[in-house]
């Protein structure tokens, strides 16, 4: 297990055991999604150059009553670490930890265009039958998919999009 995995494991422990584990999981979402939007800002906290008390001092300033205490604890060490560039790491390890917990499975779909509410709701209840528990699904646009759909979890692949066909078409022809 590498040091991001360790620490997305050990927050996820603490988090289940103070009962706050959605509650942070929802924290580092945001979070992880906010230094995607500003990588300046993750280098910013990663620099060995500016002294621990000011990275403190940023850290309180943009996060303090925002998230979960823990959240920000959190971020504090990786900080120390000069590891806030390894949060994405940290919070997929937490995510998987939290979803193995509550029976969530999640299904990544990928289509050329967006489906609309409607059909992505329908596919939801139809996945949520197959499988006999809660689903999240994460959907991806892909134009080189063309049309159809993939569908991706636990390793498993169910590829009916056009660009595959042709692909499995090229192949036969070849």
């Amino acid at each position: 297990m590498s040091a991001p995995q360790t620490y997305g494991a050990s927050l996820y422990d603490l988090a289940k055991d103070e009962g706050m584990s959605r509650e942070i999981l929802v924290d580092l979402e945001g979070i992880v999604s906010l230094f995607n939007e500003h990588p300046a800002y993750v280098k910013i906290l990663d620099a060995p150059q500016i002294e621990r008390d000011d990275l403190m001092e940023i850290l309180n300033e943009d996060f303090l009553g925002k998230v979960n205490r823990y959240v920000l604890n959190f971020l504090k060490l990786l900080s120390e670490k000069h590891s806030v560039h390894h949060i994405g790491e940290c919070f997929k390890t937490y995510e998987k930890l939290y979803n193995e917990d509550n029976s969530i499975k999640i299904v990544n779909v990928t289509t050329a265009k967006p489906i609309g509410k409607h059909l992505e709701e329908k596919l939801l209840q139809k996945l949520e039958k197959k499988t006999g528990g809660k689903v999240v699904l994460k959907m991806h646009v892909d134009k080189k998919c063309i049309g159809g759909i993939i569908i991706e979890t636990d390793g498993i692949r169910i590829d009916s999009s056009i660009k595959s066909g042709l692909e499995d078409l090229k192949k036969a022809l070849i």
